[in-house]
């Protein structure tokens, strides 16, 4: 019968990889008396003790089934031992009380004298052949034979006898369902063992089986769906071959009880999705209901985000403004001061900074009043911020009736030209002031330019236009005078205190 009567979705899934996990730890834990902890160790101690010559016979027979009783408790799996020569005596035995003859399917002592070479010469390696009842205990078990060499040459042979009950607790350890199946083989098609356990298989071949002659046969591992010659029954059957054995296991599972897993987990699935559509319904609900509160919060948490941006670049403008000029002030100004020189520093290119201060302004606040003063002030801001023409240009309150004037990428001449024209815009206003010569307000001007160099600080930009600036005073007010280089700081600071204590205003 076809696999695709299966539900294809049922084989994608099973793909007899199922069958793989459920094996591999059997083929791995089955066999692992036949490997250096059990059958080959036992042997090659059993070998020593005998090449020793020097021990009396009941000294070797004492050491040995002290050796054999101690393996016995590692592994359990080990039911009985027989040690023969070439001529097919028993030289020893364990355990060493033999178990009563006549029963059905007892192999004769005799029997296991001789090993039998396959026809692939095997006679050097470990043989495994078909369960017999042990003529040493009586037990059904598998037997493990091993040639017995004496300085290189053949001396009769090691024969371990393996607990069947061993591989059916094994067997029983692993889920077939109600009709499947398992069977233990060698690869030369004999039945070691096969799950559900009868006697009757036991040595059979599998020649003529579909399963070994179309499959086990061929391939280390594999997977096929057959039906079964011996009760009709349909099964998936996965094979793998053991490890360094001349052994493989199948294990089958019926097309029946894989339906009925899979209708159970389909029935199983189908109220689980049932009841996870009723959460998910409710869930969404709740969500929906959620989702709306958290878009009102989001909405308002928004607006006094706004809000508080707002209100804070509000306080931020106004912490740079000057309250009474609206133009820039003195913190701000230094900030800018400081990116533009370290601008004109990478470029190259010259910076322009022009100092300004208002012609007696005392006596102007005398003859007026400050309220006057407070006008007159604003009034020459705006013809700073007039002259604001490019990216950069910055004008601000630097104190009291002094102003600056920030010119980026500006050299001396054109800096002077702009300075003359705040001078010129001021003069235009005809502000009246009784105590300045020309009976109107006019101011000074200090023009500091250069290419900064990188060890340079603001100081020393506002050192230069300073001098230049007191300068401009010095030589009769209303006028711009201009400074190239600048002199250290702590010398300008000093031509400024100089020149301040010679100008009052």
């Amino acid at each position: 019968m076809a696999p695709w009567i299966l539900p294809r979705p049922l084989l994608r899934r099973l793909g007899g990889a199922p069958y793989g996990h459920s094996v591999v730890p059997f083929k791995d834990n089955a066999w692992r008396f036949c490997g250096e902890y059990s059958a080959d160790l036992l042997i090659q101690e059993i070998a020593e003790l005998e090449g020793n010559r020097s021990l009396p016979q009941a000294e070797l027979q004492r050491l040995l089934q002290d050796l054999l009783t101690r393996q016995s408790r590692l592994f359990p799996e080990l039911d009985s031992l027989l040690v023969i020569d070439d001529q097919g005596r028993i030289l020893h035995r364990w355990p060493s009380q033999p178990a009563p003859t006549g029963l059905p399917g007892m192999e004769p002592a005799a029997a296991m004298a001789r090993m039998q070479a396959g026809p692939e010469g095997r006679s050097s390696g470990l043989l495994i052949g078909t369960p017999v009842i042990s003529s040493v205990t009586g037990h059904w078990v598998i037997p493990l034979t091993r040639q017995r060499l004496r300085q290189g040459k053949p001396a009769g042979t090691i024969r371990v006898g393996v607990s069947l009950d061993h591989f059916m607790r094994l067997f029983n350890e692993i889920n077939i369902g109600k009709q499947g199946s398992l069977v233990l083989a060698s690869t030369d098609g004999n039945m070691l063992l096969r799950r559900p356990y009868s006697a009757e298989f036991l040595g059979k071949s599998m020649a003529e089986l579909p399963l070994y002659r179309d499959h086990a046969r061929q391939h280390r591992s594999g997977w096929a769906v057959i039906q079964s010659a011996q009760d009709g029954v349909l099964r998936l059957n996965y094979f793998t071959r053991v490890p360094d054995y001349p052994l493989f296991v199948t294990a089958a599972l019926a097309h029946e009880d894989m339906l009925a897993d899979w209708r159970e987990a389909q029935r199983a699935q189908l109220m689980v999705i049932v009841a996870a559509g009723l959460l998910v319904g409710l869930l969404t609900a709740y969500l929906l209901r959620v989702v709306r509160m958290r878009d009102r919060a989001e909405e308002e948490i928004e607006k006094k985000n706004l809000s508080l941006k707002l209100l804070t670049e509000n306080l931020r403008a106004q912490a740079m403004l000057d309250g009474m000029t609206g133009i820039p002030n003195r913190r701000y100004l230094d900030e800018q001061l400081q990116q533009a020189m370290q601008n004109a520093s990478r470029s190259k290119s010259a910076l322009s900074l022009v100092m300004f201060d208002v012609d007696y302004f005392k006596k102007y606040n005398d003859l007026y009043g400050h309220i006057q003063g407070d006008y007159c002030l604003q009034d020459i801001a705006r013809v700073l911020r007039a002259v604001q023409r490019r990216h950069g240009d910055l004008a601000a309150r630097y104190g009291g009736e002094e102003f600056a004037l920030l010119l980026p990428d500006t050299d001396l001449g054109a800096a002077h030209r702009i300075a003359q024209k705040v001078l010129d815009g001021v003069r235009a206003l005809e502000i009246p002031h009784e105590g300045n010569a020309g009976g109107v307000v006019t101011i000074s001007a200090g023009v500091m330019t250069c290419v900064p160099r990188p060890d340079m600080r603001i100081e020393d930009l506002f050192a230069g236009a300073d001098r230049a600036l007191y300068r401009a005073k010095d030589n009769g007010r209303n006028r711009v005078e201009d400074c190239q280089l600048p002199r250290p700081v702590k010398a300008a600071a000093a031509g400024s205190t100089a020149a301040s204590s010679g100008n009052g205003g």
